[in-house]
């Protein structure tokens, strides 16, 4: 009976963690996670630096289109076809939805068939990229 007793005892005592041991585990899980939070605050600085990236991408790239566009109807504004470009702000025709809310494209005039640098800000950080401007339709 003193063996059951003594075996009885060691599997009561195997049943949880103390509370010292849930405590420690706490508190090293609040420290990683402090180590860990400036970086996910530098996601979202590096996110909205890619989606301007990203954003002059996609506009260099939507004037290249019209502009083939535009030399395949001889410059003639048609719908869906060729849109006219004689300023880097008018890049919201060319975009699906126009330009994004957040974002401004700052005035550049561009001459039928030449290129100019254009201005894509972002307007939350103040932060600029540059995209290829394409004159065409005009």
């Amino acid at each position: 009976m003193f063996r059951f007793c003594r075996f009885h005892g060691s599997r009561r005592a195997a049943r949880g963690f103390a509370l010292v041991e849930q405590v420690a585990a706490i508190t090293l899980l609040g420290l990683a996670s402090a180590a860990a939070a400036p970086h996910f605050v530098q996601l979202h600085a590096d996110a909205q630096a890619a989606t301007l990236d990203a954003m002059a991408s996609a506009a260099s790239s939507a004037m290249a289109l019209n502009q083939a566009a535009c030399q395949i109807t001889g410059h003639q504004p048609q719908p869906d076809k060729c849109a006219p470009q004689g300023n880097c702000t008018d890049l919201g025709a060319l975009l699906l939805g126009g330009l994004p809310a957040g974002y401004a494209v700052q005035p550049q005039p561009l001459a039928r068939g030449q290129q100019a640098r254009c201005t894509l800000r972002q307007l939350a950080t103040g932060a600029e990229a540059g995209f290829i401007g394409l004159g065409a339709g005009v």
